[in-house]
């Protein structure tokens, strides 16, 4: 179990599928939906992303209004199979990535393994020079789950199966 005590089954998903469709609120108060990749950190108890500092409007609204979501809603790729669908709300904090913690190693390992071409092209020496301003000045969100609903078998139109963080958030 992790620190969220989730059932296996949503920390594999969490764990497993290569991007989540994050949603912040944006300045008029409207939901705006992204794919991200993400990395669960299962022993810390939170899901981070993170956003290059060319393209900061996630974490410019998660500042804003720290309350998000997450949906991982599809495994393709992922290797498991009848995952269920399962929707993250949480609180997040936003920061500058200045050094490289166990969470944001863990991210960038999960972009490389899962986006092979990523991982060439950061690995060339033009490339990181270049463009080190998108690939490695980096800004995190780190979201600490308030809430986390799971639909079984992807089913969205049964019940969902509900965990509230320990704490009462």
């Amino acid at each position: 179990m992790t620190a969220l005590d989730l059932p296996d089954d949503v920390s594999a998903v969490m764990r497993s599928f290569f991007t989540a469709e994050i949603t912040t609120v944006n300045r008029a108060g409207q939901p705006i939906t992204w794919p991200a990749a993400t990395y669960f950190d299962e022993e810390g108890g939170i899901v981070v992303c993170a956003v290059s500092i060319a393209f900061p409007v996630k974490a410019y609204n998660a500042r804003r209004n720290p309350k998000v979501s997450l949906l991982y809603s599809d495994s393709t790729g992922s290797g498991l199979e009848g995952a269920p669908t399962v929707l993250v709300q949480g609180t997040a904090e936003v920061a500058e990535v200045l050094e490289y913690t166990p969470d944001i190693i863990g991210l960038f390992a999960n972009v490389a393994r899962n986006q092979p071409d990523s991982a060439k092209f950061s690995s060339s020496r033009i490339a990181r020079r270049l463009f080190s301003w998108y690939l490695f000045q980096r800004i995190a969100i780190r979201v600490r789950p308030d809430r986390v609903l799971a639909w079984p078998g992807d089913d969205v139109a049964a019940e969902p199966r509900i965990w509230k963080a320990a704490d009462g958030r």
